[in-house]
């Protein structure tokens, strides 16, 4: 996945926060071996962490994952596939930066896969 990483210099980051159905790039808990950098898709805020849900190659994917239809809109270049079921939390200091957002068709999929 070719990713546009612009980092800030080391100071501190100066962005808008994650909204919910955005797209980022951010060092979640998915995997066996702890945090990795991975696409997520923002969930709900919840103080101060996000429900972030893992966005995963389509060829993974299982009976509840969502599959993503647009995606130049979310800055993904291979086929992806949101998976719903398994949601991680993490902070604000975790996002790396964004890279899209999901469109309407696949937020309502997701939000019927999550039910």
């Amino acid at each position: 996945m070719k990713i546009n990483y612009k980092p800030n210099g080391g100071g501190p980051a100066k962005r808008n926060p994650p909204k919910q159905w955005e797209v980022w790039l951010a060092d979640a808990p998915f995997g066996a071996e702890g945090k990795k950098r991975c696409p997520v898709l923002v969930g709900k805020r919840g103080g101060m962490s996000y429900a972030v849900y893992e966005i995963i190659p389509s060829s993974l994917r299982g009976g509840q994952d969502v599959v993503i239809t647009d995606l130049l809109r979310c800055g993904l270049e291979k086929p992806s596939a949101v998976r719903v079921r398994s949601s991680a939390s993490i902070e604000m200091n975790a996002f790396v930066q964004k890279m899209g957002d999901l469109d309407q068709a696949d937020i309502s999929k997701c939000i019927s896969a999550m039910r």
